[in-house]
């Protein structure tokens, strides 16, 4: 897109509303997955705690900079969520070999599954949607969404 925000290739003038639509949508149905699941893992992690988690999850291994300029928290709130995590067994911190001043935050091993559970139920949610689709449905469909989150990713 160009400064004024025709687009540079064509003279083809997309409806943005709904896009935007298709964005709020997603993240109404991502966020109902999530208050729902969340009663899953209630017996590890709190709710702030997984909201989090799900936020900064695709950034990691990362420092606490990158938790704190995703999820909004203070330094000492991030530092509480990491704290937490890593108690629970989610997380772990080490050094960066590059940088003694840094720490790196991933997910353990015990974290991962527990991600590969969350990502199993909500590819289960997902489908639910897409049921009913035809296979020429699904195909552009998905031909769609490659587009876009390709775009986005640039």
């Amino acid at each position: 897109m160009t400064a004024d925000g025709d687009c540079e290739k064509n003279n083809f003038q997309p409806d943005v509303s709904v896009f935007k639509k298709m964005v709020r949508m997603l993240e109404l149905k991502r966020r109902q997955f999530f208050e729902s699941d969340w009663k899953n893992c209630s017996r590890l992690i709190p709710r702030a705690q997984f909201n989090h988690l799900m936020l900064v999850r695709f950034s990691m291994p990362c420092n606490l900079g990158t938790i704190m300029s995703i999820t909004g928290l203070t330094s000492a709130g991030a530092s509480l969520f990491v704290d937490k995590l890593v108690n629970t067994g989610v997380l772990k911190r080490e050094e960066d070999p590059n940088d003694r001043r840094n720490i790196v935050i991933s997910v353990t091993e015990e974290g991962q599954q527990f991600l590969k559970e969350i990502d199993d139920r909500l590819d289960d949610f997902i489908y639910e949607y897409f049921a009913e689709c035809s296979d020429e449905e699904l195909k552009i469909i998905d031909s769609a969404m490659r587009i876009v989150c390709s775009k986005l990713d640039s």
